[in-house]
């Protein structure tokens, strides 16, 4: 009968899946991108999670986030990813915070991690990511983040000896016109003028448009990323993992993937 590894198994090889066993893979935020990241994840033979997330489902998620259903309306999201990844692997081993990341408890939650996915709202956990540069050099912890924009997605990674994300986003700004974006200009104009013009106009209200391209592309992009870090001593990895001050901008509207750096 097989395996839900059978058609990874070519691929990765024996020693890919058993490089993907032992890491412990820290997950803040089980949104639209992080719930994404974790089951690719999942699927491709990651084992090892600690998961933070405190939010419940309800319809606006429908748009993008994958376990969102009215079957799955008003269930807290954790609980719902949980059993998902248990039916793709019953031997998933998970260590949930129902609670999310808070000051108090983030440091536990880095804790022996191998990686660290940082995907919490743009609006929430601002003392939680105000703390991330010395948690990246304390734990020694890669930092991976994604955001889906449009009908694409960007993605920025540090690494606990190089740029730090407040350097890097003081970077940005200092390249970027304020023009009331959801992102700085720096990055805003490597994505599609017109999905960034209507983004815009939509903040006005209060609201934050996406797309389920963009917040599939983000967790796959995202996801890969995360492989290629976990892989990078195997023979299947030939390049350098994307950290700042470079990152990567996709945009299937254009269609373009680049890789920028913001030094330049």
């Amino acid at each position: 009968m097989g395996t839900f590894l059978d058609r990874t198994l070519p691929i990765l090889q024996g020693d890919g899946l058993e490089e993907l066993s032992r890491p412990l893979i820290s997950i803040a935020g089980l949104g639209g991108v992080g719930g994404g990241t974790f089951l690719n994840l999942v699927r491709c033979g990651v084992k090892r999670f600690r998961l933070a997330e405190n939010g419940v489902f309800d319809p606006p998620d429908m748009n993008r986030q994958i376990a969102a259903f009215a079957s799955t309306m008003d269930r807290p999201k954790i609980e719902v990813y949980a059993e998902l990844a248990r039916e793709i692997n019953p031997n998933v081993e998970l260590d949930l915070y129902p609670e999310g990341t808070t000051v108090d408890n983030i440091e536990a939650f880095l804790d022996g991690s191998n990686v660290y996915v940082g995907v919490i709202d743009a609006e929430k956990g601002q003392d939680v990511k105000a703390m991330s540069s010395g948690l990246i050099e304390k734990f020694h912890v890669p930092l991976f983040t994604a955001g889906a924009i449009g009908f694409g997605a960007i993605m920025v990674a540090h690494e606990p000896e190089g740029m730090m994300p407040g350097e890097f986003w003081a970077k940005v700004a200092e390249k970027s016109r304020d023009d009331g974006g959801l992102l700085p200009s720096f990055i805003a104009d490597h994505f599609d003028e017109t999905v960034m013009t209507r983004i815009k106009e939509a903040l006005k209200s209060g609201k934050v448009p996406t797309t389920g391209v963009g917040g599939a592309l983000s967790g796959t992009i995202l996801a890969s990323e995360v492989l290629c870090y976990l892989l990078k001593d195997t023979n299947l990895v030939k390049r350098e993992v994307v950290f700042a001050p470079k990152f990567t901008v996709v945009d299937l509207l254009k269609p373009a993937l680049e890789i920028l750096d913001v030094n330049l």
